[in-house]
């Protein structure tokens, strides 16, 4: 097995779209004979740690999970772009997987060190290939997950929230504005995972009381009473409320949906994944419209939740789009693992050319 290094991993996120990814990238990069060694917590700056700048001198690979943090020349952006040239220093394969890319003029020329790239969507390729930079494009990670069974019967329909938290509240008060019976409110809000095995001992303690925190807080808000709008401090509040405890619970209640109404994109790849209809409203970056472009999916992407409320009647897939969602569920999953088998064939390769043992 070769052995992995992981940046930017996200799955320290109390974000059932975060948990899935880095759950997918350890299920796909093992099937492709590839062993992550550590995992290094999002925001952890390996510049500032000389133990791991040890330990990717000694990697077989490195592997940079982007997701939606590499735009407008982010500081954390910054921080995991420049670990290509790092390790292109020291003769360690690193690669870009699973990321938009997006405004980024202080990126362009530590990216040309990455051994491969590959994004989430065609917007980010064009970005790139505009300075000459070479990518591949392989769909959001959470898209190679096997989902739970579809139901035969849907009810109801489902308002999630927002990156932006007075978006939040604007998907709140318009639920409320509402008051359909039909409709109720979920949270992409996730239980922090215990963090063993991953390399970095001291998260695992971090993990452990933030777990503790959590379900304190979650048992709080079951209990508290939310008006017809909420205050900003009340978000939090919110989002406990209406979370679902696992991941399996929250796609379940995806899949038992007649339609979703989100401004998020990992609600809006679980809702492909699920088969779910849903109508979505615009988040920090180009990356929820770039995925309806590539999946056929036209007239989804709204201005605001009350109109996205209003129009809930039309949520529901034609024939034609259905058709068109499950071929990008399928084609995704199988790109997905395309992507670590060529990432593992690409070092191996490197490999050989230098003499080193397979």
């Amino acid at each position: 097995m070769l052995k992995a290094i992981l940046f930017n991993d996200t799955s320290h996120n109390k974000h059932h779209g975060c948990q899935i990814v880095v759950k997918q990238i350890y299920e796909l990069a093992a099937a492709a004979g590839i062993h992550i060694v550590r995992a290094c917590p999002m925001r952890h700056d390996w510049r500032d740690d000389l133990r791991l700048q040890k330990d990717i001198a000694g990697a077989d690979l490195c592997l940079i999970n982007g997701e939606g943090t590499l735009h407008d020349d982010a500081r954390a952006a910054q921080m995991l772009v420049a670990l290509a040239p790092f390790c292109r220093e020291h003769g360690v394969p690193c690669f870009l997987i699973n990321s938009v890319w997006q405004r980024n003029a202080k990126l362009i020329e530590p990216a040309r060190a990455f051994s491969g790239i590959y994004l989430r969507d065609h917007r980010s390729q064009e970005e790139l290939a505009a300075a000459g930079i070479t990518s591949r494009v392989v769909p959001d990670l959470t898209l190679s997950m096997i989902p739970p069974p579809s139901q035969a019967q849907r009810q109801g329909y489902l308002v999630n929230g927002s990156f932006y938290e007075e978006r939040t509240q604007e998907a709140w008060a318009a639920l409320q504005q509402v008051a359909d019976p039909a409709l109720g409110y979920l949270s992409i809000q996730a239980l922090p995972l215990i963090q063993t095995g991953k390399g970095f001992p001291a998260y695992i303690w971090k993990s452990l009381r933030s777990r503790f925190k959590a379900w304190r807080a979650r048992r709080q808000a079951q209990q508290a009473t939310l008006g017809r709008t909420i205050e900003r401090k009340q978000i939090k509040l919110l989002r406990w409320k209406y979370c679902a405890t696992s991941d399996f619970a929250f796609l379940e209640r995806l899949a038992g949906s007649q339609g979703v109404i989100t401004g998020r994109f990992h609600c809006v790849t679980l809702c492909l994944l699920t088969g779910t209809p849903f109508f979505a409203i615009g988040s920090n970056t180009h990356k929820i419209e770039a995925l309806l472009e590539a999946c056929q999916l036209q007239g989804r992407v709204y201005p605001d939740y009350a109109s996205a409320l209003a129009a809930r009647a039309r949520i529901a897939f034609d024939d034609a789009e259905r058709l068109a969602v499950a071929d990008f569920v399928q084609g995704s999953r199988k790109q997905a693992q395309q992507m670590f088998v060529e990432i593992a064939a690409a070092v191996l390769a490197a490999r050989s050319s230098q003499g080193r043992p397979q």
